[in-house]
């Protein structure tokens, strides 16, 4: 009996140094995956909220097809627009720009992949925005102040310096 716990002991011991040596290495690898996880939920979940507020937009934009506030711009209705009709696009504009503003500080100067790629995309966006006349005009206007410095800095860069970086 007592050479069998002997026996038992020490091949217990043997296990459990084996499950240690094998276990912790396990346990980080799992540790590493499950915060890679969270990142890209993470990501995911940035992305889905941007998409939610710009699918938001384009359904203003639907319900207002007079105004010139879609991706399409509309050269024709720039010069008959009311005094209401450019109010309503001083709002719809600013509903823009604060989605912009999310994307740039969301986006801008990260380094996982899945957010310089959203970036580069946000970037040219919001480029393509600026060579319009009636939205520079209304970020020239109103929108800028109360926005966040940096973005309005990177904003301001990019109007200043139109032939360069609209591009």
């Amino acid at each position: 009996m007592k050479d069998a716990w002997i026996w038992l002991t020490a091949n217990l011991k043997t296990v459990l140094n084996f499950t240690q040596l094998i276990g912790i290495p396990i346990a980080i690898l799992l540790y590493i995956n499950n915060k890679r996880k969270e990142r890209r939920d993470k990501d995911y979940g940035t992305y889905d909220s941007l998409d939610d507020k710009y699918i938001d937009y384009l359904k203003l934009c639907l319900e207002y097809p007079t105004l010139d506030v879609a991706d399409i711009p509309r050269p024709q209705v720039a010069a008959a627009v009311t005094p209401e009709q450019r109010q309503a696009e001083l709002i719809m504009f600013s509903i823009l720009v604060s989605i912009m503003e999310r994307a740039y500080l969301m986006y801008k100067d990260r380094s996982y992949k899945v957010r310089e790629k959203q970036w580069e995309g946000w970037n040219d966006y919001i480029k393509d925005w600026l060579k319009r006349p009636n939205f520079r005009e209304a970020l020239q206007l109103q929108l800028l102040p109360g926005f966040d410095e940096r973005f309005v800095a990177y904003v301001e860069d990019l109007i200043l310096k139109p032939a360069q970086k609209l591009q």
